[in-house]
């Protein structure tokens, strides 16, 4: 560029002549070489870029520098690019046409002397070389390889955005190419790639060929096994603790004659004693029909035997698990009432076993995303995890011989017991065991429940509490009272005989939220109350519709019974 300042270049190409015994050179010397130096392989198409020519002598094995020489320079093509002579050994090169050139320069006293050659592409400011590879499926990485790509703001392929792959932009410092990556989604197809940059827009020339089917298929009737000690794809950033994360997954095409699909993931660790948080989503319906998942820690498929796909999964006896439509405590279902969602997070302070499954069950074709993130992660960052924690499973609450008893088994007295817990993600249930004592005819159990909004008057949850019988002390799981009042003020007083009973808060709106919960046996004649922590206004007349009981087709789980049998869509 004319008046640029001249940096030292980047870039040398030179062309040496062969070592010969010889005098100083003269302008018929053989012994002289010319190299063209330049700050980039590449000028864009009306821009200008200055280059440089040197002559060097050849001196036995070494080189030495000829000042004072003047040198002539060509292009290859002018209709690629034009160069002039600027003096003292530059020359302006500007770009012209898309398309490769040679530039060279001579040295005009020294005729035998080899000129420099220089290889330059001229280029748009954005222009895609290729994108590998060729065919791509759902889920899978796309990478973008040419001039200025590494600047593009949007890339599309048959009309659906492409997702962008973390720390993918890229620009080599020598060649000036750039490259860029990203996760292929559903419903993307098969189409010439659509790219945006800084004013610049256009369709690459070749197809981009997509299967409509993602990277992880099939993996309905056989887990994909994702080992979570290997690590995430971004160790040493901000994204490390992402163990595993794929945002372009798909729910495919169901199966034609009994209109499920299904879609098993396994993620195996070592260490059992780690915080773990997975996260699916399904961002295109918000529809708990169309689409049911389940996180458990055993769980296989028993191909040969008689019936659908979907009624072939079988887990260990009594086994429980966290699922969007309904919930499993000892082998034998619980669905509470909850709002339609469209996501399913779970945060485990450790984890129940060295292998955790998540399945979905699918009735519609749409995209969802998946991760897991290493540590206990919540939908607000203001809540941590409890005291109570872990206590995702109703088992977290039963005592182990040879342990202490886990913090959420409360041991019912007329002294009482309050504290604060908290809803950590959307849609979560905390599990509470009460050990209620033998005690005077007419002695009642009160609980009550209060939201703790971090705002007063700004609280939009729903949290709602049920009383369960604890299967093997009165051999089911039956709702025995509940109360699911609008909003999270919630009170029960009952009368419950002496015996073990599993309390579940629950979140019907999914709203992360604080609740101070109290509990406290109350004497016949006595006032029906405890204390929470922060009192709340009193009890709303106003309920939900009533929860459904525990179903009768939840019994426990054995050989040869279908461990999801309870979902049908």
């Amino acid at each position: 560029m004319r008046g640029a300042s001249r940096a030292t270049p980047i870039v040398t190409l030179a062309v040496a002549l062969a070592c010969v015994t010889c005098t100083f050179p003269t302008d018929k010397s053989d012994q002289v070489f010319v190299t063209l130096q330049a700050p980039a392989h590449i000028v864009l198409r009306g821009k200008e870029m200055s280059v440089q020519a040197r002559a060097w002598q050849v001196v036995g094995v070494d080189t030495m520098p000829i000042t004072n020489v003047d040198f002539a320079f060509s292009s290859g093509s002018n209709t690629i690019a034009r160069v002039e002579n600027t003096g003292k050994g530059y020359a302006t090169v500007t770009g012209v046409n898309s398309g490769n050139v040679d530039i060279i320069a001579r040295a005009v006293s020294f005729e035998k002397a080899r000129p420099a050659n220089l290889s330059l592409r001229v280029s748009s400011p954005l222009e895609i070389d290729s994108v590998r590879p060729k065919v791509v499926r759902f889920g899978q990485v796309a990478t973008v390889y040419g001039v200025g790509v590494d600047s593009l703001f949007l890339a599309s392929l048959g009309g659906t955005n492409l997702i962008e792959y973390p720390f993918s932009r890229a620009r080599d410092p020598v060649t000036g190419l750039g490259h860029i990556s990203y996760w292929v989604p559903p419903p993307a197809r098969s189409d010439s790639l659509f790219y945006l940059g800084a004013g610049v827009f256009g369709k690459d020339t070749a197809l981009t060929q997509v299967g409509k089917r993602d990277i992880y298929d099939p993996n309905d009737t056989v887990a994909t096994r994702i080992d979570l000690d290997l690590g995430g794809p971004w160790p040493g950033t901000v994204l490390a603790p992402l163990l595993f994360f794929n945002p372009a997954l798909a729910f495919q095409a169901v199966d034609r004659v009994n209109g499920v699909g299904e879609d098993w993931y396994r993620f195996q660790t070592a260490d059992t004693a780690q915080s773990l948080t997975f996260f699916l989503s399904y961002p295109s319906l918000s529809d708990t029909v169309a689409a049911r998942t389940f996180l458990l820690d055993s769980l296989y498929y028993a191909t040969g035997t008689a019936g659908t796909p979907s009624n072939k999964f079988f887990g260990r006896d009594s086994a429980d698990f966290i699922g969007t439509d309904f919930y499993r405590c000892k082998g034998l279902a619980f669905k509470p009432d909850q709002s339609a969602r469209d996501s399913f997070s779970v945060a485990l302070k450790t984890l129940p076993s060295h292998a955790i499954h998540v399945i979905s069950f699918y009735t519609s074709p749409q995209r969802y995303s998946l991760a897991v993130v290493k540590g206990y992660v919540t939908g607000d960052p203001r809540i941590g995890a409890d005291a109570f924690e872990p206590n995702r499973f109703c088992h977290d609450t039963d005592s182990i011989p040879g342990r202490p008893s886990p913090r959420s088994r409360v041991h019912v007295t007329t002294t009482g017991f309050s504290d604060t817990m908290n809803i950590d993600n959307a849609f979560e249930l905390d599990w509470y065991r009460l050990e209620v004592p033998a005690h005077n005819l007419g002695d009642s159990v009160v609980i009550r429940l209060q939201g703790r909004p971090f705002v007063a008057g700004n609280d939009s949850s729903d949290l709602d509490i049920y009383v369960l019988s604890v299967p093997g002390s009165t051999g089911n799981l039956t709702v025995v009272d509940s109360s699911v009042n609008s909003g999270s003020t919630e009170n029960l007083t009952m009368n419950l005989a002496a015996g073990a009973y599993y309390l579940a808060v629950v979140d019907f709106a999914g709203v992360p939220e604080r609740y101070s919960l109290c509990i406290r046996e109350v004497p016949l004649l006595t006032v029906g109350s405890c204390n929470l922590i922060l009192p709340g206004p009193p009890v709303r007349a106003s309920s939900k519709r009533l929860p459904l009981a525990a179903p009768s087709v939840g019994a426990t789980v054995g050989t040869g019974r279908s461990f999801f049998r309870r979902w049908r869509p």
